[in-house]
């Protein structure tokens, strides 16, 4: 599991962007 900073998330459809401690974006 990847630690970061959650950019967005979306309830009804489940998912979202979070930017992890090195700056990735993931899915």
């Amino acid at each position: 599991m990847a630690n970061g900073t959650v950019k967005w998330f979306n309830a009804t459809k489940g998912f979202g962007f979070i930017t992890s401690e090195d700056g990735q974006d993931l899915f």
